[in-house]
């Protein structure tokens, strides 16, 4: 069996999607993923389509179509994009045109690149298999802020290792193999301190000051985890993104905070032992002799995750890309994801695997190369082949 994909109905199927905004934050995915359900639905393929309400006016669509018996495999992205000012473009952000060999389009590198070439794929090897096995199209909301569309979709049974035996999570990886990325966990260290007047700094107690030492502790932290080496992945990091503090020039602060980024490789992880080594990091904080209170609030956190080389899905699709004479190597993948729910959640062995750069995401005139496109939807559609016979 050969799969053939057309290029025009590859960027075709981008465009739809580029030009329906899906913003996060706020979080405006309602009428793309309305878009999906039609699309599926009307489709020539029997696909069978639910949605889950991740929060209200906010539901993941999910289409499968296929035999399971044969083998199920998931395909799977997020819709929502970074918000967009078109006064800083050279063009409408969520209208798709070319620039040379480029596609142009707020989320054609993160993800609807992937979304494009997942559907078109699927379709593709669907129409074309005598028997073919399943395919599982799920694209979900609210990655960009919480991770919670993909979450919900493994907590709530949509997808499981009881009916998907493998996940292609279509992150940009330039069309190489992501094995492995960062898990990250973000604080808010806030040092209280006593508020007086600067002409009368004896009376109060400087947070500013306080802070200072929580900052030096983060720093020896941040050199003691570099240590740490892992074969796909750069070093981990705890660093210093965000400061507040004081009301005034003339006032003695109060309270003084700081926002914690820390980055770490995968690995069996306790969420409390972080927060454990980043109070030891700068112990007691004490200000002109007064010991301080000094408050640790978590915002994130998110495993990081990574899949065994051996994995079929991983041989599966480095073969495919090597069958259309793609070179598809092993990476890490120095960001985010939504793998550890697939992966952890889920038991399902997942790969990062999809057309455009991480360097492209979130950009001022995001773009992808069209020639990768149409590459990631080849791949994917013989990867299926392989996969599920």
């Amino acid at each position: 069996m050969t799969v053939h994909i057309d290029t025009e109905t590859v960027v075709d199927e981008l465009r739809e999607l580029v030009g329906r905004p899906s913003v996060n934050p706020p979080g405006d995915e309602a009428e793309l993923m309305d878009y999906l359900v039609e699309r599926f639905e009307s489709s020539s393929i029997p696909y069978q389509v639910q949605t889950q309400e991740v929060k209200p006016g906010r539901s993941n669509v999910i289409a499968r179509a296929g035999d399971p018996a044969r083998g199920s495999l998931l395909l799977t992205g997020h819709v929502d994009v970074v918000p967009a000012d078109g006064n800083e473009w050279q063009s409408d952000p969520f209208e798709l045109h070319r620039d040379g060999d480029r596609l142009v389009g707020r989320g054609t590198a993160d993800m609807k690149g992937s979304v494009a070439a997942q559907i078109s794929a699927a379709e593709a090897y669907l129409a074309a298999a005598d028997s073919p096995g399943e395919v599982v199209l799920a694209f979900v909301v609210d990655e960009e802020s919480t991770g919670d569309g993909t979450k919900e979709l493994v907590a709530e049974g949509y997808v499981d290792s009881d009916d998907v035996d493998a996940a292609i999570l279509g992150e940009p990886t330039d069309l190489q193999l992501g094995l492995a990325h960062f898990g990250s966990v973000r604080y808010t260290v806030t040092v209280h301190g006593r508020r007086s007047h600067a002409a009368r700094p004896e009376r109060g107690v400087n947070a500013i000051e306080g802070l200072q030492q929580v900052l030096d502790g983060i720093g020896a932290l941040d050199a003691e985890v570099r240590g740490a080496d892992h074969e796909y992945l750069d070093r981990q990091s705890v660093k210093p993104t965000m400061l507040d503090g004081g009301v005034g020039g003339n006032v003695i602060p109060d309270e003084a905070s700081v926002v914690v980024d820390w980055r770490f490789h995968p690995g069996p992880q306790n969420q409390t032992e972080f927060e454990r080594r980043l109070r030891d990091s700068f112990g007691s904080v004490t200000v002109s002799g007064t010991e301080v209170d000094v408050d640790i609030d978590l915002w994130q956190f998110t495993r990081g995750a990574e899949v065994d080389a051996d994995e079929a899905v991983v041989r599966a699709v480095e073969q495919s890309a090597r069958d259309l004479d793609y070179t598809c190597a092993p990476i890490g993948c120095n960001y985010g994801a939504d793998t550890p729910h697939l992966i952890y959640g889920g038991n399902i062995p997942t790969v990062l695997f999809g057309p455009g750069s991480i360097d492209d995401a979130h950009s001022i005139d995001e773009s992808i190369r069209e020639s990768d496109l149409v590459a990631a939807a080849e791949i994917y559609a013989r990867t299926l082949e392989r996969f599920l016979n």
